[in-house]
C-alpha cells in the first residue's frame, strides 16, 4: 500500500500557502498602486478647470476619501450580510463594470461638464466630475484593501492579516513618489491614462482570481462543518465585537490625523513656502506612518512618538520668532551683511521640516494606538470602516465646514490643540503603569510643562492684538485660499501709509493712501517694470488701446490707463474682485478714467470661448498676472494657452507673461513657446527697490515680429545667476506639464 510522506504534505502545504500570500500581497500592492496613480493624475487634468488652483488638490483628496469610505462599507457589508455565493458574484459584477467603465472613457472628464462659468461651485464640480470620470473604478479599488485581508484570513486563518495592511500603503507610497519623478516627466496625460487602464485590467483580473479562491476556501469550510456534524468542538470561541466606545476611539484618532494631514498641507503650500507639488511630502509621510504603525509593534512607541508630538508642536507654534533669531544668529556668525546676508525666505524649508516632521509623529501617534487596539481578524472590516469615517470626517470639517467657519486657517491651530490635549492624555494613561509612584510624578509633571507651550502660545496668537504699525484690516477665505488687506501706517521707507493685498503670504498689490499719490503702480508693477514697458511701448503707438490682464490682484496696471484706453480684466476668484473694488482700500480700478471691465471665471476659458462666441479681442496689450499664491497655473503656460493668446492680440501687438517666482525658473517653458510659435522675445528683469515699493520682477516680452519689439532690449543685467543657468524642458502642452524639472 502507497503513503504519501507526512514531509512532503507539508511542503505542498507550505507552497500553496506561499502561493496564497504572494497572489494576495501583489493584488494588494497593485490596488494601492493604482489608487494613488490616479489621484495626482486627475488631479492634473482637473486642475485647468478651475484656474490651477491647489484647493482643486484638497477637493479631490474629499472624492477620493469619501469614496475610500463607500468602498470600506461595501467590503463590511459583503463580509458580514452576504452568502459564500452572493459575494463572490456581487464582487466579479463590480469588477467588470469597473473595466468596462475605464475601458470606455479611459479617465476622460467629459467635457459637457467643463465649467464655464466662475459663479459655479468649484467644489460641488470637482466632486462631480470625478464620480462620472473614475467613481465606480475607484470604489472597486478602495474596497480591495479590507476585503482581500478578509478574504486572506479566509483562506490561511492561522495568519494575520494586519500587515498586508502596512503593504498597502507601501504601494500607495511608491505610486505617490513615483508620479512626479518618474511617470509625469515620461509621458502627457494620455500616455498616463493607457498605461493606468492597462495595469487596472491586470489588478482586475488578479482579484477576481482571490475572489474566487476565497469562494472556494469557504465552501470547503462550510463543507469541513457539515461533515462533522453537530458534536464538533469549536477550537476558538469567537471573538467579542468592538464596543461603541471601542468605534468611538477608533473615530476620533483616525478623524484627528486627517484632520492635522489636511491642515499641516494647507498651512505649510499657503503660508510658509508655497512650492508645487509640496502636498507630495505631507501625504507620502501619511501614508509611512500607517507603514510604521501596523508593519509591527516593534516601531511604535507610545512614550516616544508622545513626547515628540509634544515637542515638536511647541517648536511649531512659535516657528516665526525661532526662525527670525536663529536667521539672525547664523548671519552674525557668518559675518554676513546687505546682499550677502542669508534671506529669511531661505530659511522657510526649516520651518517645512519642522511641520513635516510633526505631522508624521502626529500621524504615526493616532495611526499606531489605532493599531494597538485593533480587533480580532474577524472584525477587521468594521476597524478599517470605522477608521476610513475617520478619514472622511476629517475631509469634510477641512474642505467644507472650516471655509465656512473660518476665514483664516484656523483648524490648524485648532488641531494643534486637540492633538496636544489628545497626545498628554495618552502619556497621563501610559504613566499609569509605570510601578515607580516618584516616576510617574516627574513624567506627568515633564507632560504638563511641555504641553502647556503650543496651547499657550496658540491661545496668545488668537487674542486681537492691535498693531499701529501693520493690522490686518480683511481677512477672508473660500475655495482658492485665504485673501487679506493690511495697513500700514509707519515703518515703510519715509512713513509712506499704504494697503496691501496677500494671497496666502505672497504680497499681490500695494496702493498708497495718500490721494494725491495713490496712483503711482507699486509691486511688480512699477517704474521699469517689464508690465509698464509693455504698457508704454503700445501707448506710444496708439491714442486708443486695448489692454487685457489675466489676474486682477488690485488692479494696479489700471494706473496706467489713459482717457481714452479701455481695460479687461479676468480673475477666477470673486473675493479678489470684491477687494479690488472696495474703494475703503484700493482706487485703481475707481480712479480709471474708463471703469475697466472684469470677467469673472477662469481665464483661459473665458478667453477660447469669446473666441468662439464673438472672436478676438484684438488687445494692443495682453498681461499673463495670473498666481495662485506664489503657484503657477500651468495651463496658462501650455502651446493650447499660448496660441490662444496670440489669437486675441491684433496686430504689432504684445503679450507680457510675469513670470517672477521664488521656487521655479518659468523661462525655459515660455521661451520654448515663443520659439515654437516663431516670436520675437524679450527679458526684463528688476531687482527690488524698497524706497519706491517696488519687489523685484521678471516678465517675458513676446510679439508676433521683430520689428514691434525693435525698441526693447533684454534688462538682465542684474539677473540672478540661478536664473542664468540654460535648462531644456519638453515644450509644455495640455497634455504635458512637469513642474519639478523647473524648480530651483
Amino acid at each position: 500500500m502507497n503513503t504519501i510522506s507526512p514531509n512532503l504534505t507539508t511542503r505542498a502545504v507550505q507552497r500553496e500557502s506561499t502561493g496564497v500570500i504572494v497572489g494576495f500581497a501583489t493584488t494588494i500592492f497593485l490596488s494601492a498602486f493604482l489608487l494613488f496613480q490616479v489621484q495626482p493624475m486627475l488631479s492634473k487634468v482637473l486642475l485647468p478647470w478651475f484656474g490651477g488652483s491647489p484647493a482643486v488638490w484638497t477637493a479631490a483628496m474629499l472624492f477620493f476619501q469619501l469614496v475610500l469610505l463607500g468602498g470600506y462599507y461595501y467590503a463590511h457589508f459583503l463580509s458580514t450580510h452576504c452568502t459564500n455565493n452572493q459575494r463572490l458574484v456581487i464582487h466579479l459584477s463590480v469588477l467588470a463594470l469597473a473595466a468596462i467603465n475605464v475601458g470606455w472613457n479611459r479617465l476622460t472628464p467629459p467635457q459637457f461638464l467643463r465649467p464655464t462659468s466662475g459663479a459655479d461651485d468649484p467644489l460641488l464640480q470637482t466632486l462631480l466630475l470625478l464620480g462620472v470620470t473614475v467613481g465606480l473604478p475607484y470604489f472597486a479599488l478602495s474596497s480591495t484593501g479590507p476585503l482581500l485581508q478578509k478574504w486572506f484570513h479566509d483562506v490561511l486563518p492561522g495568519s494575520s492579516p494586519y500587515r498586508l495592511f502596512a503593504l498597502s500603503n507601501f504601494g500607495s507610497l511608491v505610486a505617490l513618489l513615483s508620479y512626479p519623478f518618474f511617470f509625469e516627466i515620461r509621458w502627457g496625460v494620455t500616455g498616463q491614462a493607457w498605461y493606468w487602464s492597462l495595469a487596472y485590467m491586470v489588478f482586475v483580473g488578479c482579484c477576481a482570481l482571490c475572489a474566487v479562491g476565497s469562494w472556494r476556501a469557504r465552501r470547503e469550510m462550510a463543507e469541513a462543518k457539515k461533515d462533522a456534524g453537530p458534536r464538533a468542538e469549536i477550537d476558538v470561541s469567537a471573538a467579542a465585537p468592538p464596543s461603541w466606545q471601542q468605534l468611538g476611539y477608533w473615530l476620533g484618532l483616525s478623524t484627528l490625523a486627517s484632520i492635522m494631514f489636511l491642515a499641516v498641507t494647507n498651512e505649510v503650500c499657503q503660508n510658509v513656502a508655497p512650492v508645487p507639488l509640496l502636498w507630495v511630502v505631507p501625504l507620502s509621510l501619511y501614508l509611512c506612518s500607517f507603514i510604521v504603525a501596523f508593519d509591527h509593534s516593534r516601531w511604535y512607541s507610545r512614550w516616544g512618538f508622545g513626547f515628540g508630538v509634544l515637542v515638536l508642536l511647541a517648536l511649531v507654534v512659535n516657528y516665526e520668532p525661532t526662525l527670525e533669531r536663529f536667521d539672525s544668529l547664523l548671519n552674525r556668525l557668518l559675518g554676513r551683511v546687505g546682499d550677502d546676508k542669508i534671506a529669511l525666505v531661505e530659511l522657510w524649508s526649516l520651518a517645512a521640516a519642522c511641520y513635516f516632521f510633526a505631522l508624521f509623529l502626529i500621524a504615526t501617534l493616532c495611526h499606531g494606538e489605532l493599531a494597538r487596539s485593533r480587533p480580532a481578524p474577524e472584525h477587521l472590516t468594521k476597524f478599517y470602516l470605522t477608521m476610513s469615517l475617520g478619514g472622511a470626517a476629517g475631509g469634510l470639517f477641512v474642505n467644507l465646514a472650516a471655509p465656512y467657519l473660518f476665514d483664516t486657517f484656523f483648524e490648524f491651530p485648532l488641531g494643534i490643540v486637540i492633538t496636544t490635549v489628545t497626545a498628554s492624555g495618552l502619556l497621563f494613561a501610559a504613566g499609569t503603569q509605570l510601578a515607580s509612584h516618584s516616576i510617574r510624578r516627574y513624567c506627568n509633571v515633564a507632560v504638563i510643562a511641555i504641553a502647556s507651550i503650543p496651547l499657550v502660545s496658540v491661545a496668545l496668537q488668537q487674542i486681537e492684538r492691535e498693531n499701529p504699525k501693520y493690522r490686518t484690516l480683511h481677512e477672508s477665505r473660500n475655495f482658492y485660499g485665504v485673501v487679506t488687506v493690511m495697513h500700514r501706517a509707519i515703518g515703510d521707507p519715509k512713513g509712506d501709509e499704504n494697503y496691501t493685498f496677500f494671497s496666502g503670504n505672497i504680497q499681490h498689490g500695494k496702493q498708497l493712501a495718500d490721494p494725491a499719490r495713490r496712483k503711482i503702480p507699486l509691486t511688480y508693477y512699477g517704474e521699469g517694470s517689464g508690465c509698464e514697458t509693455a504698457v508704454k511701448l503700445v501707448q506710444s503707438r496708439s491714442p486708443e488701446c486695448h489692454i487685457g490682464v489675466v489676474g486682477l490682484g488690485v488692479g494696479t496696471i489700471a494706473a496706467y490707463a489713459r482717457e481714452k484706453d479701455t481695460l479687461r480684466f479676468y480673475e477666477i476668484n470673486p473675493e479678489v474682485i470684491r477687494i479690488a473694488q472696495d474703494e475703503r482700500w484700493f482706487h485703481f480700478l475707481s480712479d480709471c478714467p474708463q471703469r475697466p471691465e472684469v470677467v469673472l471665471g477662469d481665464a483661459r476659458l473665458q478667453l477660447e470661448l469669446e473666441l468662439k462666441k464673438s472672436g478676438s479681442q484684438e488687445f494692443d496689450v495682453l498681461v499673463i498676472d495670473a498666481f495662485s499664491g506664489d503657484a503657477v497655473p500651468t495651463h496658462l503656460l501650455t502651446r493650447e494657452a499660448f496660441d490662444v493668446y496670440l489669437q486675441h492680440l491684433k496686430p504689432g501687438g504684445v503679450l507680457a507673461m510675469h513670470i517672477t517666482n521664488t521656487h521655479l525658473d518659468l523661462y525655459p517653458v515660455v521661451t520654448q513657446l515663443a520659439k515654437n510659435a516663431q516670436c520675437a522675445q524679450r527679458r526684463i528683469y528688476k531687482p527690488g527697490n524698497s524706497e519706491k515699493l517696488l519687489q523685484r520682477s521678471y516678465y517675458f516680452l513676446v510679439a508676433r515680429d521683430e520689428q514691434t519689439l525693435a525698441s526693447v532690449t533684454d534688462e538682465i543685467s542684474e539677473l540672478p545667476d540661478y536664473l542664468r543657468r540654460p535648462r531644456q524642458v519638453p515644450m509644455w502642452t495640455d497634455d504635458y506639464t512637469n513642474l519639478t524639472s523647473l524648480l530651483r
